[in-house]
């Protein structure tokens, strides 16, 4: 069995007899054919793309995952239903968003991704015991997927809900990061990336759950209908998140503003103290052949006094109106 990451294996399910088999791609047209449903996760490439030509996927489909298009919309064409799932991982501030392919047949599903995969693994590791114990369609499979991504969503968020409030330290103990305000637009970047995945998947859990297909089980739906709301609180969470980010960035552009003005009003006051001071330096410094003060005794005494007098007056008024 698939009891954990196999590309390019199948399984069969029997859901009569509840037996399960691990066959070969190349056994998978006929355990279809024998009434048998099958799930198989196939690679992104050549000998993918021919499992799903022989099981009757149309070639506008194949085209579509070949050029990854269709996240967060159903494609139902005349052999399958087509949708695209992205799987997120978070690695510091930064988002990596994985497409696993998804398509959905009268007797088959297949899955489709580049490499490994967390929430095929996840599917893999739980997906016997709720076999057989109450799985009567194949539709059983959609609602392990989309479990499996809700549980790879749950773990990003938390990862970037943790990156928040590093951000948050950061903008608060170290104003003098240099990086912090490019390290902050690629957090808030990958937050609005991975709110756009969650709608899409959103979107196609939707789509799967209300729209009639003899591909999907009408018992199934109920079951796909119910996972729109962690969906739901997920989004609502994200968009928490970069609110709580932006609010943090503009608590810092306020206190930053706030000490650069306090800075800029200590220069303002120095300046207006100095400025009479200029002015007496610059009547005095004049080439008059007679300033009557010049002769006189006290002259340069007087000076000094006035000048004091002078700035300990605009001190005075200054803290008298709080300007300092």
């Amino acid at each position: 069995m698939m009891s954990k990451f196999d590309l390019g294996r199948a399984i069969t399910f029997n859901f009569s007899s509840k037996k399960i088999n691990d066959v070969p791609l190349s056994d998978v047209v006929m355990s279809i054919k024998e009434d048998l449903f099958c799930w198989g996760h196939l690679p992104l490439n050549k000998s993918g793309y021919s499992v799903l030509k022989e099981v009757g996927v149309d070639a506008d489909t194949i085209d579509r995952i070949v050029n990854n298009q269709g996240h967060g919309v159903l494609r139902f064409g005349r052999g399958a239903i087509h949708c695209t799932l992205l799987e997120a991982s978070a690695l510091g501030h930064d988002l990596t968003l994985k497409p696993i392919h998804l398509i959905i047949g009268e007797n088959f599903i297949f899955t489709l991704s580049d490499g490994r995969s967390n929430v095929i693994e996840d599917v893999c590791a739980s997906y016997e015991d709720d076999f057989y114990q109450h799985a009567q369609s194949g539709g059983f499979l959609l609602f392990e997927l989309v479990d499996a991504l809700i549980l790879d969503y749950r773990q990003t968020l938390g990862e970037l809900a943790d990156n928040v409030e590093l951000m948050q330290t950061r903008l608060i103990r170290n104003a003098k990061d240099k990086e912090i305000f490019h390290d902050f637009s690629i957090l808030s970047a990958a937050l609005l990336e991975f709110r756009n995945a969650v709608a899409a998947a959103r979107e196609s859990v939707d789509g799967l759950s209300s729209r009639r297909s003899r591909f999907i089980s009408e018992s199934a739906q109920p079951y796909l209908e119910r996972q729109a709301i962690p969906l739901d609180r997920l989004s609502g969470d994200v968009t928490t998140e970069r609110a709580i980010l932006s609010e943090t960035l503009n608590l810092y552009m306020g206190v930053t503003s706030y000490k650069t003005n306090l800075v800029i009003n200590r220069l303002v006051v120095i300046s207006m103290v100095f400025l009479p001071l200029n002015f007496l330096a610059a009547v005095y410094g004049m080439n008059f052949k007679y300033i009557p003060e010049f002769g006189w005794r006290f002259g340069y005494l007087a000076f000094w006094c006035f000048t004091l007098s002078l700035v300990a007056t605009i001190i005075f008024i200054f803290k008298r109106k709080k300007w300092i």
